[in-house]
């Protein structure tokens, strides 16, 4: 299933070269996404397109996805799954790194050739896999580069985590063409992905929202 998931990711990503407009050059609000049922949070500049995915037969693991005026994306994909260990099992457990290296691998296989076969990439290098694990979750990181046969190479990015004692993981995925350039748009990408973070389950049963933009330039 997570294998179309990463065709979706593919075609909205396709699908927002053909609608984007310019990026306006005045400083963006942010605003603040929170999801309370699967304990995530990020922040991103108010004017960007962010839609919700409600869970259902047609939707089995998009959540939401966020797309800038230029069409770069960004997608949070919740995979039902197994039960994953307990905090205690997982820190108790000698073989936990090689136990993360397979989850990166599985992912690399799964989500990342699966996009570059989709764009047709004629080279995709990755660069960072990081092992982020915390009090939280088996949580890491992977990015990806991926050359085209034409126009500039696309990034391809993801904090994937395996929330403790959860059915289910959660991954941040990014999607954006690399101009090295464009030092001020690159930056802004990177705060919103670094934005991504667990945080404590609401208590009450409300759903996904957005809090109100802030004055801040943009995300921490």
């Amino acid at each position: 299933m997570i294998k179309q998931c990463a065709v979706l990711f593919f075609g909205l990503f396709l699908m927002a070269q053909f609608l984007g407009v310019s990026v306006a050059q005045e400083q963006p609000k942010v605003a603040e996404y929170r999801d309370p049922e699967y304990a995530y949070t990020f922040q991103y500049p108010a004017h960007w397109k962010l839609k919700k995915l409600p869970e259902g037969a047609a939707n089995d693991e998009v959540r939401v996805s966020l797309q800038t005026p230029s069409g770069d994306s960004f997608m949070v994909i919740v995979e039902k799954r197994g039960q994953n260990p307990t905090k205690a099992e997982f820190e108790s457990d000698p073989k936990r790194t090689a136990r993360v290296d397979k989850l990166i691998d599985e992912t690399t296989q799964q989500i990342y050739r699966t996009v570059a076969r989709n764009l047709g990439a004629v080279e995709t290098k990755f660069g960072e896999k990081t092992d982020l694990s915390n009090d939280a979750a088996i949580k890491f990181y992977v990015s990806s580069l991926h050359k085209m046969k034409a126009g500039e190479p696309v990034i391809v990015a993801g904090i994937h985590s395996y929330p403790f004692s959860k059915p289910y993981s959660i991954s941040f995925m990014m999607t954006a063409f690399f101009d090295p350039a464009a030092e001020k748009d690159n930056a802004l990408m990177r705060a919103v992905f670094n934005s991504f973070q667990l945080v404590e389950a609401a208590k009450s049963p409300s759903g996904p929202g957005v809090s109100e933009p802030s004055k801040s330039s943009q995300p921490k």
